[in-house]
């Protein structure tokens, strides 16, 4: 048997996976930075300390980033957040963070932005709720 021949027949190294991280659900409005692209608009769909899961509308499938790239994530009061493109698919893609992610300020710092809307609903869905508990 040739070297080449071992190589075909070898097994794939075997990949250590490690547990997926609690993810926290949340829609949070962000930008995809790339290298020679123009930036692009993201909604965050969930975030761990070590990753996220992102979509782009819109974007033509050539547009979107790759496999293994390395980009750029700007979440709100322009903290930025360098990760690699871990998958693709379709309009969504998840990236690893190459820093941790301190969730729950960000999720605080989400509640602080959007307070007033919360207040702005607070009389619709608080009789909403109260009638939806006496069913």
């Amino acid at each position: 048997m040739t070297d080449s021949q071992r190589i075909e027949v070898s097994p794939p190294p075997t990949r250590h996976l490690q547990p997926r991280a609690p993810r926290q659900r949340t829609l949070i409005g962000g930008l995809l930075l790339r290298e020679a692209m123009a930036q692009q608009g993201i909604i965050i769909r969930n975030v761990s300390p070590h990753g996220l899961c992102a979509a782009s509308r819109g974007t033509p499938r050539e547009a979107m980033p790759l496999h293994g790239e390395v980009v750029c994530i700007r979440l709100p009061e322009n903290r930025e957040h360098l990760a690699r493109v871990r998958w693709v698919e379709d309009h969504a893609f998840g990236v690893e963070l190459f820093s941790v992610l301190d969730v729950e300020a960000l999720a605080a710092a989400n509640r602080r932005r959007n307070a007033h809307f919360l207040q702005m609903l607070d009389p619709v869905v608080r009789p909403m709720a109260a009638h939806l508990s006496s069913i």
